[in-house]
């Protein structure tokens, strides 16, 4: 069953997002590691899409999608506005990123990238849409090619 809630994309809406994440995992039963895990990296990109929109005011609201399957559960992160790929930061904004990151305690999108099993970035009708996916049972070698 698929639930979805929209939001404006501002910090203080980071504990309404969380909140309506807990929600949903207790309801599917995640395990806890897996859930802390996807919590963590929810709330690291939609950080980072709300500090992108200091460069794209359009970027107003982010739709956060929880969709639970028997083997996984996906959440999907839709922002309107010009292309932001948080995936594929440039080395000056990686280093910087880092550089911000140890002042302020963030994990960093090499970290989400670990902590989840699957991540897809796609743009369809203006929108930048993410999906994260949380496979229930550990996928082994799920970083060999």
């Amino acid at each position: 069953m698929k639930d979805e809630i929209v939001v404006p994309t501002i910090l203080e809406n980071l504990n309404i997002i969380a909140e309506f994440l807990q929600e949903r995992i207790k309801e599917t039963h995640l395990a806890s590691r897996k859930a802390w895990e996807l919590l963590l990296v929810t709330d690291e990109i939609c950080s980072h899409i709300i500090q992108f929109r200091r460069y794209d005011r359009t970027m107003d609201k982010m739709k956060i999608t929880w969709e639970p399957f028997s083997d996984r559960v996906e959440v999907i992160i839709e922002t309107p506005g010009i292309p932001f790929n948080p995936l594929e930061l440039n080395n000056r904004e990686i280093e910087r990123e880092e550089e911000e990151e140890e002042a302020l305690g963030g994990m960093g999108i090499h970290l989400v990238k670990e902590m989840i099993d699957e991540i897809k970035y796609t743009r369809t009708n203006n929108y930048n849409i993410l999906r994260l996916t949380k496979f229930r049972r550990s996928k082994r070698n799920r970083h060999e090619k």
